[in-house]
Parts: structure tokens; C-alpha cells; sequence
């Protein structure tokens, strides 16, 4: 097939990539999603960030095997077994990655044709994480608690870093308190540039998300 164009979203948890991902693909349709989070059965994060951010914050601590192989596989025009429920995905012409760690992990990262920077000011992802456990946990008030301690505590510089890093990496940035429908609009116009070709006009094509229950992910994903 054509060469398949890999367009990885990152932004701090909360900053709103995972929608963007689902709702880009709805748009272009010959398009599938892979989400970093799924794969967490086979990534391997660092044990303690504290002491990953003072020995310098190495994004190459990071080991992400079957995301990275599923993205190569894609990216290369073949298909996948998706790891949590096993369907079959792709090939597609465009592969759309919610890739938090961007190309700060080489490893993944070399995969990435178009990255996109999504950045959304701390409070607000702050704020997104609270009501989504809010809504989503048996214990709310105990998840706003561990949510708000933990940023106090030491998450707030790990946010900060990431986010220079992500500035420096990414080919796009969009502004995240930008409504979906622009900020999908901006990759898609920076998409078409460089293809050099008309994308499908935007009409979402793809069905919400559904909830899941709340799960302990890692602070940067």
C-alpha cells in the first residue's frame, strides 16, 4: 500500500489526547488508533519518578515492546492484534498514535511521522482528571484527595518537564483549551500540508469512547 503516515498525540494526562486521537480518526477514514495506555501490560515505566526526574529524567527508561512493534507493524502497511481485546486492526493509510512519551523515547519515537503537541495549561488537565474520577470512581472523594496530594507533593515539576520536552519535540502545537473540532482541524491542516494532498472533509465517523472503570495510570500517560 501508499505510505502510511504515523500522526502520534501527546499531552500531559489530562490534556485531552486521547479524545483528540479518537475523534482525528473519525475524520480521516481510512484510519486506525493505537492507545498507549492499553499496552500497559507490556510497558515498563520507572519505579520512582522522583528519583527518575534527579538523575536527569531519561525518557529512555521508558520500555513500550508491543506498542512500539504494533506501530512499526502499521506503520509498515501490515496488520495488529489489539492487546485488549484482541480485534484486528489495521492497515490504514493513517495510523494515529496516543503517544505520550512523543519522541522523547527513541524507541517509539523514531516511528513518528507528525507530532503533535497538545498543550494544555496544568490546571486545567488537573481539573479533567478530578471530574473524570469523579465521575468514574466508587471512591471520588478519596481519588480528589490522592490527585491533589500527589501534585502537591512532587508531580507538578515532573508536568513541567514533560511539557518542555514535548515543546521541543513536537512538529505541531496546538493550544489545548481550543474546542476538539479546531484543534482536530489544526493537525488536519498541517496533515495536508504535508502530504501535499486534500484530506476527506471533517465529519466524525467514529463512535464515542466508551467508559471504562478508573485505573491507576501512570501520571504522564
Amino acid at each position: 500500500m501508499a505510505h502510511v503516515m504515523v500522526v502520534a498525540i501527546t499531552s500531559v494526562s489530562g490534556g485531552g489526547k486521547t479524545a483528540v486521537a479518537r475523534r482525528l480518526v473519525g475524520t480521516l477514514g481510512d484510519a486506525v488508533a493505537i492507545h498507549f495506555d492499553d499496552y500497559d501490560d507490556t510497558n515498563v515505566h520507572p519505579d520512582d519518578l522522583q528519583r527518575w526526574m534527579k538523575d536527569g529524567g531519561d525518557y529512555g527508561a521508558y520500555e513500550t515492546p508491543l506498542f512500539t512493534n504494533h506501530l512499526q507493524a502499521l506503520r509498515a502497511g501490515q496488520s495488529v492484534r489489539y492487546p485488549t481485546d484482541g480485534a484486528t486492526v489495521g492497515p490504514a493509510k493513517y495510523v494515529v498514535a496516543d503517544a505520550p512519551l512523543g519522541r522523547a523515547n527513541s524507541d517509539s519515537g523514531r516511528l513518528i511521522d507528525l507530532l503533535v503537541f497538545i498543550d494544555t495549561p496544568l490546571d486545567i488537565a488537573m481539573a479533567r482528571r478530578i471530574l473524570r474520577d469523579i465521575e468514574l470512581s466508587d471512591e471520588p472523594l478519596q481519588r480528589m484527595i490522592d490527585e491533589l496530594g500527589g501534585y502537591e507533593t512532587g508531580v507538578s515539576p515532573i508536568y513541567r518537564h514533560f511539557q518542555k520536552r514535548m515543546r521541543e519535540d513536537s512538529d505541531l502545537i496546538v493550544d489545548g483549551t481550543f474546542s476538539i473540532y479546531r484543534i482536530v482541524e489544526n493537525i488536519r491542516s498541517e496533515m495536508r500540508r504535508r502530504l501535499g494532498e486534500p484530506i476527506s472533509p471533517q465529519v466524525d465517523l467514529h463512535p464515542p469512547r466508551p467508559k471504562q472503570d478508573v485505573v491507576e495510570r501512570h501520571p504522564l500517560t
